[in-house]
């Protein structure tokens, strides 16, 4: 179909006829327009670059030879616009080598005159595919790209060495893999990173925090409902998992996970099926899953509150991230990375730690590890007054001296196991001062987690802490 250049507005194939023979782009525009392609026509060089640099075409296709407009020249011109558009040439046969010159300058194909529709319309089916990958893996270059910027992974010691190499091994693969390391570690940063690196890229990875989410709505919120399920259930749900299809699917804290969610997880990456809430109907997916966790899982098996079968489908490649107070050598290196992160952000001038400051970093033991790093970076970069962050600018506990004893926890002789972690977990709180997000993440536990072993032990926040006596 020929197409003026204001009507073109459909979604369908784009494609610019570019010929000084009215006549042959007229038949060139039909033959093409039958196969439902949109067709602009332009009768010289220099209009068809004008039209080139109003719209985005997906094909173009011209004359060689044209007068007052070098054939190569256009090529070469229209390359510099954009490089991604694949450009079919008609010729002469006594223009053969210009022809060649213009496949160097990044031509797609070339025709001899009289060209043949039957061949034209295969060879545009053939560039319009071409066009279509080439986008593609660019869209994929661009996704990298901007995945490096943001959340590069930062680290010269041995043991960030070794992750990075097994995550550049493992991300090709469909395998399932097991991430292991203490809160703030970077769990969710190497899933990110195995994602991006794999062909599965393409598609946005799917995050579900299993900690955050009741027992009551997690199955429905990774399996989805259909309505009627429940009370509440007004309409049908998909859960993620069927937006993971295709993708990779990131379960966070999976070992909070409940036990008939665990058996609805085995079953999906042994079949690659499930049934949404409430339905009979299987689902098939093709869904990648990396799993994360603070826990130990093998001790959880061995208490009978995760699967074993489970962790032997999800622990196919186990990545076990350090500790910051194991990769001491990349605290300069991750300090430098996050001024600059925020200093960008924040528009400050902060380029780097005053000496006093680093001393101090460098010391300090870390209990939320990166996580904790990045905040502390955040907080210096927001507060100083010029180019170094400088030890005022920390927070209270960089320079508030403190007795010793306040941040150490005695356990009496005789008590149990249980009244020790009640103890432990109360004073915990009181230290990070009813923070309770805070004490979690020192304590290694979800904020679930914290909040079941507090109602447990009958530890409870009124305004203040509300001591409770705990008798041997």
């Amino acid at each position: 179909m020929e197409t003026t250049a204001d009507e073109l507005v459909h979604s369908g194939a784009r494609i610019l006829i570019v010929d000084d023979d009215v006549h042959m782009a007229k038949m060139l525009g039909r033959a093409l327009g039958d196969q439902g392609h949109q067709c602009v026509l332009a009768h010289s060089g220099e209009e068809g670059l004008g039209r080139v640099h109003e719209f985005r075409f997906d094909l173009i296709v011209t004359d060689l030879v044209m007068p007052g407009f070098d054939g190569v020249t256009f090529v070469r011109s229209v390359k510099a616009i954009d490089p991604t558009i694949p450009m079919i040439m008609m010729t002469g046969h006594g223009s053969i080598d210009i022809a060649v010159e213009a496949m160097k300058a990044g031509a797609y194909h070339f025709l001899t005159k009289p060209v043949r529709l039957a061949e034209l319309q295969v060879y545009v089916e053939k560039a319009l595919a071409s066009h279509e990958i080439i986008l593609e893996v660019q869209e994929l270059k661009d996704r990298l790209k901007d995945f490096h910027k943001k959340n590069i992974i930062v680290g010269k010691s041995g043991a960030m060495h070794g992750i990075i190499t097994q995550v550049e091994q493992i991300a090709p693969s469909t395998a399932t893999v097991l991430i292991s390391g203490e809160t703030g570690t970077g769990k969710e940063l190497i899933a990110e990173v195995i994602h991006a690196l794999s062909p599965r890229a393409v598609k946005p990875m799917i995050k579900v925090n299993c900690g955050a989410l009741p027992e009551s709505l997690l199955e429905s919120e990774l399996f989805g409902h259909v309505k009627g399920a429940f009370t509440g259930a007004y309409r049908d749900h998909q859960g993620r998992f069927e937006l993971a299809d295709g993708s990779t699917i990131f379960l966070d804290e999976i070992g909070e996970m409940s036990p008939a969610a665990q058996v609805r997880l085995l079953r999906v990456l042994q079949e690659g099926e499930f049934e949404r809430v409430g339905s009979s109907k299987s689902i098939h997916v093709d869904v990648r899953v990396i799993a994360a966790t603070n826990r130990n899982l093998a001790e959880w098996v061995a208490k009978g509150t995760f699967r074993e079968d489970l962790l032997y489908r999800i622990n196919v490649f186990h990545l076990k991230l350090p500790s910051l107070r194991e990769r001491k050598g990349d605290l300069a290196l991750l300090a430098q990375h996050f001024i600059e992160k925020y200093a960008e952000k924040n528009k400050k001038n902060v380029r780097g730690l005053g000496q006093q400051a680093y001393t101090l970093l460098e010391k300090y033991h870390w209990p939320g590890n990166v996580r904790e790093l990045e905040n502390v970076i955040e907080h210096g970069v927001i507060l100083a007054k010029g180019d170094r962050v400088l030890l005022e600018d920390l927070p209270d506990l960089f320079h508030e001296p403190k007795p010793e004893s306040t941040n150490q926890i005695v356990i009496p002789l005789g008590f149990s196991t249980s009244q020790a972690e009640a103890i432990v977990i109360r004073r915990t709180i009181e230290l990070m001062k009813g923070d309770k997000q805070a004490a979690a993440t020192i304590l290694g536990f979800s904020l679930r987690t914290l909040y079941r072993k507090m109602e447990e032990h009958k530890i409870a926040l009124t305004g203040g802490m509300e001591r409770e006596e705990v008798n041997p």
